[in-house]
């Protein structure tokens, strides 16, 4: 399970890069497959991921450094 240490700061910035990547404006389920189920290409996904992981490692790298002062 993921530690979920950022809250409502951590969804903004995965709905953003949902949005960004996939045209996904909303991450909340909403009890519709037309509206829950997105087709993607595998280059938008690729995109997400890695921009998603950049951040989380710039995350750790700021929280470290200020660890570190």
């Amino acid at each position: 399970m993921m530690n979920d240490c950022l809250g409502e700061e951590q969804d903004a910035l995965v709905t953003a890069i949902a949005n960004k990547h996939m045209g996904i404006k909303t991450l909340k389920e909403r009890k519709s497959d037309s509206m829950d189920f997105h087709e993607l290409s595998v280059w938008e996904i690729k995109a997400a991921l890695k921009e998603a992981l950049e951040t989380g490692i710039n995350i750790g790298i700021k929280m470290t450094v200020e660890y570190v002062k």
